[in-house]
């Protein structure tokens, strides 16, 4: 039997309209692979790429007969890609698939909320370049994080989506694996038939898990309601913080060789979706209860441990990782037991690895401005408990067995708190980042994560699910979305506006 050609690619970013853009240094340094690298890297024991990649190549593998054609695969996340890059990365991935000749099937890897500093849609003109580049008849199966903005042009671009059905992300390298799944069967003859619906719910990202609320109970219906006439249920959440006119919780189902019963469980699950529009809510901790609460668990130890997620500066929806509100909060209550995982100053790192560990230094955090009228620093003596290069390997949650580089790392001591300080930003999503620098987080009273979603896989070892708190943080990701300057969602849409009226466009007649 021949092998089928199957061209591997993707630019993955999530990006915040109201964060800095990120520019060719953020993606090389983050990821950028070409060639030959994506495999080695995809296949690699503790891998670089997104679990879906690894997934997808192992299934693959395992289904035989096919010949991988890797193009290019690069990932970052914070704010709009710089445009120039971005064409810069479409071009090349258009030369790398027109010069490597026929192709049976593209695999692209992409995020699904990827904006530019000048385009709204990366991921559709993306896609829309790799269809043009391959034509008509190659078939182009995607997978998507359920946190994307789904347009009609990325969706007229591809044969099948694949989204994640777990948040925080714990089944991508499973995703990879169904994609591969579905291609073998487009090429058995499945001619898969997608039908979408987009509802005008905005929701904010903290009620978007999968364990229970909204979210999940739809997740589990789509499933539940999955028929051997339907190939795929995709259900994405979408991105608030991309600010797009495409923003909107989305049902993609894809039928099998006909869309009548894809047409049917499509509706179903957008009328569910609708009759839960209020239930789209922020309601976390504010800063103050969280601070009074950090103080008695410092202060008596037979209280449980906690966990604390500063939400308006999580990391994985392009928070910068050095917002100062929860530093100077607890250190000014004189609270103890406290370790910040992480927070990102190359400065000052710098700054501990020439004291060196044990000695005292004047610390000055350099944090974010937005919300600060000016004042961007926190000073104080810091102590240095431990320096660490920062090349580690995660063992916990969606980042198990992955290489990781936070750049050069210190473990500061500001009295009774201590703050793990990174030269790039990193997800404090595994606890590797404290325990590389000696931290024995079993004795630590509060953990103050910059992450929303993806902590507590990572610290439930050490903190039961109901001591882990989202806590009201200002920030360039604070869920309270009547806070953000919104100019491009469509409006009005559920839950920032009361007038909301939608009628089912799938709808019986």
């Amino acid at each position: 039997m021949v092998d089928r050609r199957v061209a591997v690619l993707g630019m993955f970013l999530e990006s915040n309209a109201f964060a800095r853009p990120v520019s060719e240094r953020g993606f090389r340094e983050a990821l950028y692979l070409e060639g030959d690298e994506v495999t080695a890297d995809a296949l690699a024991e503790h891998p670089r790429v997104m679990g879906e990649v690894t997934g997808f190549h192992r299934r693959m593998a395992e289904l035989g007969h096919w010949e991988t054609v890797p193009i290019l695969v690069t990932m970052s996340g914070g704010g709009p890609a710089d445009h120039s890059f971005f064409e810069a990365t479409a071009a090349t991935a258009v030369e790398r698939l027109e010069a490597v000749g026929p192709l049976d099937a593209v695999y692209l890897c992409n995020h699904g909320a990827m904006v530019t500093t000048e385009i709204e849609d990366g991921d559709g003109v993306f896609a829309a370049a790799v269809r043009a580049a391959v034509g008509p008849d190659v078939p182009i199966v995607a997978t998507l994080d359920p946190h994307g903005n789904v347009s009609d042009l990325l969706l007229e671009s591809i044969d099948i989506v694949v989204a994640y059905r777990t948040d925080p992300h714990l089944d991508q390298f499973e995703r990879g694996e169904e994609a591969a799944e579905l291609l073998h069967e487009i090429w058995a003859g499945m001619q898969p038939r997608l039908v979408h619906v987009r509802l005008p719910i905005v929701a904010p990202n903290v009620s978007l898990f999968t364990d229970e609320g909204p979210f999940a109970e739809l997740i589990d219906r789509g499933q539940e309601r999955r028929t051997p006439e339907i190939a795929n249920v995709s259900i994405l959440g979408g991105f608030a913080f991309s600010d797009t006119s495409h923003n909107g919780l989305m049902i993609i189902v894809t039928g099998r060789n006909d869309d009548t019963a894809a047409r049917e469980l499509a509706r179903e699950l957008a009328d569910l979706a609708w009759s839960f529009r209020h239930r789209f809510i922020c309601e976390p901790t504010s800063m103050d209860d969280a601070v009074e609460l950090a103080v008695a668990a410092g202060e008596d130890p037979s209280l449980p441990p906690m966990v604390f997620s500063d939400l308006g500066d999580n990391c994985g929806a392009g928070g910068p990782v050095n917002t100062l509100w929860m530093l100077e909060a607890l250190h000014g209550a004189g609270a103890q037991g406290v370790l910040i995982v992480n927070f990102r100053d190359r400065r000052l790192v710098d700054s501990a690895s020439v004291a060196g560990v044990g000695a005292t230094i004047a610390a000055r955090f350099v944090g974010d401005d937005w919300d600060r009228d000016g004042d961007t620093t926190f000073d104080a003596s810091a102590r240095v408990l431990a320096l660490h290069d920062g090349h580690l390997v995660g063992r916990r949650g969606i980042v198990a067995g992955k290489r990781l580089y936070a750049g050069a790392m210190a473990l500061l001591e500001v009295d009774g708190v201590r703050v793990v300080v990174t030269s790039r930003a990193a997800v404090g999503n595994d606890p590797v980042y404290s325990e590389a620098l000696g931290v024995d987080l079993s004795e630590v009273r509060t953990i103050v994560v910059k992450v929303r979603s993806s902590f507590p896989p990572a610290y439930d070892e050490f903190v039961r699910a109901e001591h882990m708190l989202f806590v009201d943080t200002p920030g360039r990701t604070s869920p309270v979305l009547e806070r953000m300057p919104f100019t491009r969602l469509p409006r009005p849409v559920q839950p920032l506006d009361d007038d909301v009226e939608w009628s089912n466009p799938l709808a019986r007649i």
